[in-house]
């Protein structure tokens, strides 16, 4: 079976609105998928990366600390004054998930929010009043909790080093440096124009699904949101490995993992600074994120120590809310992968 056939099998066997995919190794462009008429996109197919925005916000972060503009130490607080924040809450508790700091996704309210006003996403404030005054989860450095509110103070602090907008601090230190065409930072709904359909329920008063691109406001995405393709996020997470982004201290410090549950037994997954890693994985030391919001699901995961040497494949879904490629689905790409090199 191909590369092509994989994908396109598993698209007519879910349903999905449509799906892009590529394999890099060594730095090369292996294989991307190509158009078809059921389903299955180019890998150039632009769609918002969620929370893989997360990777490129960890590596603009740990490059200012290379230059001196922030230290990971820095208490988060230094910089951004306006937040009643405790002054042992560092920069690299962010970057790590272990701040303490909870998270909006959890919350009814939010989804509600959404549903029923898609196209007016909440300030600054509200998101802050939501998560704050609920208090840390755990003491700063003594557990682990996903917290978009803590990168959405990341995003902040990074503007406020950088002394420019998110946007432009993501272009100047990932995507001009690794000559990304289609990667930026969005803001408006406008933005969502270069990409393809995904279809979502999260939107719709009835839970239906649709097209989010034409009401979905990217504000939702606390964080900061990126639009890029499945061939350029292969592109970066296979640069930051081949150590051609981060300064070698940099890098061991951003892939030093500690498991998401401490202590708890079967933990399957660990995180670093802005990356994920499947500690249980056949094919060995792995990293990545994932990334999934209405109207699309998304993944990109680097093997560098694979019998091909180092092997990132990116796998981007246009709906949400329905089947999603899962860890075997990925399985059977690289075996595909395999056979065809035998």
């Amino acid at each position: 079976m191909t590369l092509q056939d994989c994908v396109s099998e598993w698209r007519s066997d879910t349903g999905v609105a449509g799906v892009s995919a590529a394999v890099r190794v060594n730095g090369r462009l292996h294989w991307t998928s190509a158009a078809t008429r059921n389903g299955v996109l180019a890998a150039d197919a632009q769609c918002p990366i969620y929370s893989i925005t997360k990777t490129l916000t960890a590596i603009c972060a740990l490059r200012l600390s290379e230059r001196g503009a922030l230290n990971l130490t820095d208490p988060v607080a230094a910089w951004c004054s306006d937040v009643d924040l405790r002054g042992d809450v560092t920069v690299a508790h962010l970057l790590r998930h272990t701040s303490g700091l909870g998270d909006y996704g959890p919350l009814p309210e939010y989804h509600d929010a959404v549903r029923s006003h898609p196209s007016d996403p909440w300030s600054r404030r509200q998101f802050l009043d939501a998560v704050l005054p609920r208090g840390l989860c755990f003491e700063p450095g003594r557990g682990w909790a996903y917290s978009n509110i803590g990168y959405m103070l990341l995003r902040e602090v990074l503007q406020h080093a950088a002394g420019r907008t998110f946007a432009e601090v993501v272009h100047e230190l990932v995507a001009a440096p690794l000559a990304l065409q289609h990667t930026r930072v969005i803001d408006t709904i406008d933005g969502w124009s270069t990409c393809v359909p995904g279809f979502g329920p999260e939107v719709d008063v009835d839970g239906q699904p649709v097209d989010v691109r034409p009401v979905y406001h990217p504000g939702w995405c606390a964080p900061g949101v990126a639009v890029s393709t499945a061939e350029e996020v292969t592109r970066v997470i296979d640069a930051l490995l081949a150590g051609q982004i981060l300064e070698p201290r940099s890098l061991a410090e951003m892939l030093t993992l500690a498991p998401i549950s401490p202590g708890a037994p079967g933990v399957a997954h660990a995180y670093g600074m802005g990356i994920a890693s499947e500690i249980a994985s056949p094919r060995g030391a792995n990293y990545g994120h994932g990334g999934g919001g209405p109207g699309y699901d998304l993944d990109v995961t680097i093997f560098p120590d694979t019998p091909l040497g180092r092997m990132s494949i990116a796998v981007f879904v246009c709906s949400s809310g329905g089947p999603r490629w899962s860890q075997a689905c990925q399985e059977r790409l690289l075996s595909c992968v395999f056979a065809e090199d035998a």
